[in-house]
């Protein structure tokens, strides 16, 4: 016998309003502890004049001798090691070799001519700017770990693609940073190097998987970063400490030499992609590490922004799992939108899209659509030559017991993560029918000019541990990723608690240039990255 509309309906609303009940608690529960019991700490707003400019004011400052590759790079070793107590992101330094290569490039401009330095310039458009990335791509000779505890003494034997193109620029690596075990959680937390804290509360969470990048970047530890993105490792990040995040069309940016190694629709979904304070920096980055690909970009050509058309969200709805959007996020949301309206003079659409609800479902049929992959418990093994797998029931055990090398989130990971179908044969059918469905209606919604404005999550970052009892909140990045679709995460100043506030933007595949044009504009309206400081 069927059940009538009416029924289920009434049902699906008594669910959400318990699931809106559940999460509200959690919440409170979290504040109450931390407010009343724990101090906040954050990081002090920097005072040095040179670590308040862009990459791209720093290359043309070095190339006209007003500031030296030494003194920038000496001013972020000096910063980084001023914040990262507080924050615990940087897990290598690299601060021999990027002096020695920060000499080298003053020793050229000490010499050179005008023409000389132009053409250097043409040459590698990063000459002699610091850059960070996460813990997740390989350098040659360097311990690269992913958060792997059995990766804590090997070296790599080459460097990832992305940053050999960033150094051939003239990018000067300076440091790695912190990522969860394996790059697969919302906090970066692993038992290598710990815990990474949020800048502007050191009680919250960073984000992940990029979350020392992250949180490096927000307390103006380093100018520009590179992360990577399978279910909003770049955006989350970004989001939580206040600054820009991209995750570019899929095949712009090499994928070679990220750990793990993606296959199979994996490869449409993790990108390798920029983030930095400044949103002039985007372009800049995303030129140098596409390469030759940059030119289906057309980063070059201007964008009209009064033709543009634009759309937005608020959130995902119809969906007990997911914690629904807290107040001060539909603010900023609707904030953002009436600004691109006065900017542009034109009037934004509100749409839904019903089977967005069911991303989840999406999302872990996308993450085990190749079979030959192997299992998360494989790769909480992998090390060179490790062959095996971890049993994560006898590690929750010892977990529990303070014995084990994998973290909590990393072990859970595991227990869900089976071999087996997730789904029957004929629930996979429908779901890959209206996933590929879904990714239809956004293109067609968006085409070449339009955007869509979503939230980049249910609320602003969390204190540690919370996101455990709210594991499924990462949907409002990852359904960007089963689409694959390029978005760009941009700060939208802070919230009444003095925490970084967002909005993501979206385009469709290889209209890039169109979510860069508007990270700059929203920029200018919202005065982007935006330091901590007291309430």
């Amino acid at each position: 016998m069927a059940v009538p509309y009416r029924l289920k309906k009434a049902f699906l609303n008594l669910l959400l309003t318990i699931s809106a009940c559940y999460f509200y608690t959690v919440r409170f529960v979290f504040w109450f502890v931390n407010y009343f019991f724990r101090e906040r700490v954050y990081v002090t707003p920097p005072t040095d004049r040179l670590l308040l400019i862009s990459a791209t004011q720093a290359v043309r400052m070095i190339s006209k001798k007003e500031i030296s590759s030494t003194a920038l790079v000496e001013s972020y070793i000096h910063r980084i090691e001023q914040v990262n107590n507080t924050i615990n992101a940087v897990v290598v330094k690299l601060f021999d070799r990027a002096r020695q290569q920060a000499t080298e490039v003053d020793t050229f401009m000490a010499l050179a001519d005008e023409e000389d330095i132009q053409k250097k310039l043409e040459e590698k458009p990063l000459y002699g700017v610091p850059f960070t990335m996460k813990d997740a791509l390989e350098v040659e000779n360097e311990i690269v770990t992913c958060g792997v505890f059995n990766r804590k003494s090997t070296k790599c034997e080459r460097t990832a693609e992305a940053i050999k193109r960033l150094q051939a620029a003239g990018g000067i690596l300076l440091a790695i940073t912190n990522v969860p075990e394996v790059c697969m959680w919302v906090e970066s937390v692993n038992t290598i190097y710990g815990r990474s804290k949020n800048p502007y509360d050191a009680r919250r969470m960073t984000g992940g998987s990029s979350g020392g990048e992250g949180a490096l970047l927000g307390a103006a530890g380093s100018v520009v970063g590179v992360g990577s993105d399978i279910g909003g490792s770049i955006r989350m990040p970004s989001f939580f400490n206040g600054v820009f995040g991209l995750k570019p069309t899929p095949g712009v940016i090499p994928l070679i030499g990220h750990v793990p190694e993606p296959t199979g629709y994996k490869t449409h979904m993790l990108r390798i992609g920029p983030m930095c304070r400044f949103a002039e920096d985007l372009p800049l980055m995303l030129r140098i590490m596409a390469g030759e690909n940059a030119k289906s970009l057309n980063l070059h050509e201007p964008v009209n922004g009064k033709k543009l058309r634009i759309f937005y969200m608020e959130g995902i709805t119809g969906s007990p799992i997911i914690q629904p959007l807290e107040e001060e996020m539909r603010y900023a949301l609707k904030k953002a939108v009436n600004f691109l309206e006065r900017k542009y003079d034109v009037v934004a659409q509100q749409i839904e899209l019903p089977s967005a609800k069911h991303v989840m479902e999406y999302f872990t049929l996308s993450m085990h659509e190749d079979t030959t992959d192997p299992a998360f418990n494989k790769l909480m093994l992998c090390t060179n030559g490790t062959k095996g797998e971890v049993n994560c029931y006898t590690e929750l055990f010892k977990y529990f017991t303070g014995n084990s090398n994998h973290t909590l989130s990393g072990i859970i990971a595991g227990i869900i993560d089976s071999r087996d179908p997730p789904f029957s044969e004929s629930h996979t059918k429908d779901l890959l029918y209206k996933r590929d469905r879904l990714k239809r209606q956004v293109k067609e919604l968006l085409g070449n000019d339009g955007i869509l404005l979503f939230p980049s999550w249910p609320c602003t970052a969390m204190f540690h541990n919370e996101p455990i009892l709210a594991p499924f909140n990462f949907c409002y990045t990852a359904l960007w990723n089963v689409l694959s679709v390029p978005v760009v995460q941009c700060p939208l100043g802070l919230d009444s608690h003095g925490l970084p506030l967002g909005v993501q933007v979206i385009g469709n595949q290889y209209t890039d240039r169109n979510l860069i044009a508007i990270a700059q504009v929203l920029e200018e309206g919202f005065n982007g990255w935006t330091p901590a400081g007291p309430l």
